[in-house]
């Protein structure tokens, strides 16, 4: 037979327990750990790419072979695939978000401070790939590819990774257009406060050439040398 609906927040072994509905707060924390987990994905994937581009390129002629075989022998553009893959975590995490809990347009300065920052941030990412192409952006110098050195924008602005703040802008200024339902702040912008975390330890650790291989020599681990 069909199985009784549920209900959102209702936790229930079916034939077992009655429904036992979560608390705000519980249901707060559980979608928290979830969206930890699944935008740390794509993070790890990258700094794996970046500390370890030898043990990456052997994955790619074992295990990963045919897509290697279908990209050409090209690495990066497996990095590329790989990303655009696994791009279902960030937006399937982000289109629950937003879609599960129902949200409306934010009053006019926040519109206007949304959409800047979102535009800001469109700037950067446009602005890296038309500096150092796809390539250098999924990693083609790690991975053997001769990428030129650029100083023009947007690598002129001090910023170490563009295309990552340009992420970071773009997200916040969605959740900021998006901020009109008059709940709770905190609840409202959980996934832009969780993708900052991600993108600034993949900045600052996980794709880092100094912290990088100072965290991995206490799991006695050591990058390989790109």
């Amino acid at each position: 037979p069909r199985a009784p609906s549920q209900g959102a927040g209702d936790v229930r072994v079916h034939g077992l327990l009655p429904a036992l509905p979560l608390a705000p707060s519980s249901r707060m924390l559980l979608f928290t750990i979830t969206a930890l987990v699944l935008l740390g994905i794509e993070r790890f994937l990258y700094g794996w790419i970046y500390q370890f581009p030898n043990s990456f390129k052997k994955a790619c002629n074992g295990p990963l072979k045919p897509l290697l075989d279908w990209d050409e022998g090209k690495y990066w553009l497996v990095a590329k695939h790989l990303g655009v893959v696994i791009k279902v975590f960030q937006f399937g995490v982000i289109g629950y978000d937003l879609f599960s809990r129902g949200v409306g347009l934010a009053m006019a300065p926040c519109l206007l401070l949304g959409a800047f920052l979102a535009g800001l941030g469109q700037i950067l990412n446009a602005a890296t790939f038309n500096s150092i192409g796809a390539i250098g952006v999924y990693y083609g110098g790690q991975l053997g590819e001769h990428i030129p050195w650029c100083t023009g924008f947007p690598y002129n602005l001090g910023l170490g990774d563009p295309q990552y703040w340009g992420v970071v802008l773009c997200v916040w200024g969605m959740y900021i257009i998006l901020a009109g339902t008059g709940g709770g702040i905190l609840r409202h912008f959980v996934v832009p406060i969780l993708e900052t975390f991600w993108y600034v330890m993949s900045m600052k650790l996980l794709e880092d050439s100094k912290n990088g291989p100072v965290a991995l020599a206490h799991f006695g681990l050591k990058p390989d040398a790109a």
